[in-house]
């Protein structure tokens, strides 16, 4: 070795309190839990940046302390300890000589900062990975209906009058993201069709109590958390507004009139992230009741949503697709969601996503796939 030993914090911690041990800091990428007191985090706080030995006794406050407790003694104790939180993974070494391993104290990779997640991302799976938490399932299981309230007006939807669908091989070839669309109404007929396709509800799985539907798109647990919001700029055969998918009844709750409000939201979640020159004809606005999927799932409920909507939102893009309609989806996400027709203070609803629907552009400037070349 040729020069000092070198320490830094493990950017995959977190401090968080912990329900029965306290202040704990949590490994994100290895989901381990250490018992977090006060002059420990704030040795930790001094190590943003690589530090050797005497620099973190110099800058650590805790050290006094700890020499009061006989835990250190001076530099050397401080060292000692730095080399006994590299062995669990707290602390990382980062001099030269030690990141040519490519390892940390306890033989794991060395994650680099590059690796495009954040330490929270990493929690989050981390956490979904160990399954439901013990105590999930407790008490009745929230309803898969939603009564929305604030309903106006209920329009019966039409059963599925679109075209006999075409051989899946070939949708799949078609769909493409398309974010130029067509100046007339897009039909409510089509609209209903890619809904009652995609979205409609089949049935009650048992047992009953559970609450679990089957539907055209999957969802962890049959729990379907999702619901299904028509932003109707200009639909023809429906008056401009909000609507709520009623997937039992196959029919739309309309639940305000279209107004400044909903033309930003609009904006917001599909025409700005989508880069379009104008906004879509229809959109659809996706939420999750979380308490759905937590209640079988706590713990990795987060992550089955997640997928519930991405299996969601290929289903319609497929039924749209089948039906000759273009569709272009955004992952704009608002935390807390901002849609003026939601009701306030409901705090396991989150925005999942949305999809921008209307008739074909008569001259979309589609890109056309490169093929791969060889070698």
């Amino acid at each position: 070795m040729t020069g000092r030993p070198l320490y830094r914090r493990n950017p995959d911690l977190l401090l968080e309190w912990d329900e029965d041990a306290g202040a704990v800091l949590v490994d994100c990428l290895r989901w381990r839990k250490f018992s977090a007191k006060a002059p420990l985090v704030d040795l930790l706080h001094h190590l943003d940046g690589p530090l050797s030995a005497e620099e973190a006794h110099a800058r650590w406050q805790g050290a006094e302390d700890a020499e009061d407790t006989g835990d250190t003694a001076g530099v050397e104790g401080t060292r000692k300890l730095l080399v006994r939180l590299a062995a669990a993974g707290i602390v990382q070494r980062c001099d030269k000589e030690h990141e040519k391993e490519g390892e940390e104290g306890d033989g794991a990779p060395v994650r680099g900062r590059g690796s495009g997640l954040t330490r929270y991302e990493l929690a989050a799976h981390a956490q979904a990975a160990r399954g439901p938490v013990p105590h999930a399932r407790q008490g009745p299981p929230p309803p898969a209906r939603l009564r929305h309230p604030g309903t106006t007006a209920t329009v019966p939807l039409p059963e599925d009058p679109g075209p006999p669908s075409r051989p899946l091989s070939r949708v799949l070839e078609q769909r493409r993201s398309v974010r130029e669309f067509a100046p007339e109404p897009v039909p409510l007929a089509l609209v209903a069709a890619v809904l009652d396709r995609s979205a409609r509800v089949r049935g009650y799985l048992p047992p009953r109590a559970y609450e679990q539907t089957q539907r055209a798109a999957p969802s962890g647990g049959g729990r379907h958390s999702l619901e299904v919001y028509l932003l109707a700029r200009d639909v023809g055969g429906l008056d401009s507004g909000a609507y709520h998918y009623d997937p039992f009844a196959h029919a739309l709750h309309r639940l305000s009139p279209w107004s400044d409000n909903l033309s930003d939201l609009q904006d917001r979640v599909l025409t700005t992230p989508a880069l379009m020159a104008a906004p879509p004809p229809a959109g659809l606005y996706l939420t999750s009741r979380a308490a759905r999927t937590g209640w079988k799932y706590e713990g990795m409920a987060l992550s089955l949503i997640y997928r519930d909507t991405g299996c969601l939102m290929q289903t319609m893009c497929l039924a749209a697709t089948d039906l000759g309609l273009a569709s272009c989806l955004t992952g704009r996400m608002e935390a807390p969601p901002t849609a003026p027709f939601l009701p306030p203070d409901e705090h396991d609803v989150l925005h999942v996503g949305n999809l921008a629907l209307g008739l074909p552009s008569p001259s979309p400037s589609v890109p056309v796939p490169a093929p791969e070349a060889d070698g």
